[in-house]
């Protein structure tokens, strides 16, 4: 039995390694895996390269971030590609349109990929960042800074944007963010790991296949197992569940979104000398081309 110490963010896009351990298929493929919860991908990030974990999860958007700084991190694949970014506004600050956040107050964690997807949707409705104000605040803030009165508005990820309708009262004006651009929860590891693992990567990968296959094969269980596993009510489970696609792959949209996502880090980042990598150099593909090629739709 191999000891393999994964960490992972708090939601529901975790919920193929959350199956592969509940359903025991991480002990059928001989790995004892012990998970870290960590509140972000970033922190989780932060986690991995400081050697808690050999694995972690979290957005494309961190993982982008990350091989920018040539921080030694690859992704494995992706586990689930999701919808849950929204801008949720107090409908007593006077916002009934998005023409009425010109002069708002918006709590958004900075440098993040809610941030990012703030900016193109404010963009594509016509409105200039620099007609709002941007404040940091941390995801697992933002509820209460919205209740609270700290912001008039906030741009955070579920369940965070329904907390804070709950706490208002529903008395929120949202609008998703994202569009039409998924965000991608990724399995990451450092680079060296990946490249000295492969055997361990591939069985963890088959892992998540079988709970990939038993998700849609039980759909009414799982939902189930959702609600008991994180604590949520059977509402806000069936709210959500179409804004997830749960499987394994890697595919070429990612990396145009990887590459969409650097290009405005670095337009942000004035003092950077970075240059648009090649991102196809940060996916270790081999592990999952090893155990389902069919999922890897790279252009190479």
């Amino acid at each position: 039995m191999t000891s393999l110490h994964v960490g992972t963010t708090t939601n529901e896009v975790n919920l193929l390694i959350l199956i592969a351990q509940d359903r025991g298929y991480f002990a059928s493929n001989g790995l004892d895996v012990t998970r870290t919860t960590y509140p972000s991908g970033v922190a989780g990030l932060a986690g991995l390269l400081d050697h808690e974990v050999e694995m972690v999860t979290g957005s494309e958007f961190a993982f982008v971030d990350h091989v920018l700084q040539n921080a030694g991190v690859c992704a494995l694949a992706v586990i689930d590609r999701s919808a849950i970014e929204y801008l949720v506004c107090r409908g007593d600050r006077g916002i009934e349109s998005v023409a009425d956040l010109k002069g708002k107050t918006i709590g958004v964690p900075l440098g993040s990929r809610p941030e990012f997807a703030l900016h193109r949707f404010l963009y594509l409705q016509g409105i200039d960042v620099a007609d709002v104000r941007l404040v940091d605040v941390a995801v697992d803030r933002s509820a209460e800074a919205l209740a609270s009165g700290e912001v008039d508005a906030i741009a955070a990820w579920q369940p965070y944007t329904t907390q804070a309708s709950e706490w208002l009262g529903g008395q929120v004006v949202s609008w998703s963010v994202q569009e039409d651009q998924p965000s991608y929860t990724l399995l990451m590891s450092r680079s060296r790991w990946a490249a000295e693992n492969k055997d361990v990567s591939a069985r963890f990968l088959t892992s998540l296949l079988q709970a990939d296959e038993y998700v849609v094969a039980n759909p009414e269980d799982v939902r189930a197992f959702v609600r008991d596993k994180l604590g949520y009510d059977e509402d806000y489970v069936e709210s959500i569940w179409s804004e997830h696609s749960f499987s394994v792959l890697l595919d070429q949209a990612l990396v145009v979104a990887m590459e969409d996502q650097a290009r405005w880090i670095m337009s942000h980042d004035q003092a950077s000398k970075r240059q648009m990598p090649d991102f196809l150099d940060s996916i270790c593909a081999e592990g999952l081309e090893a155990v389902n090629p069919e999922a890897v739709k790279l252009i190479r």
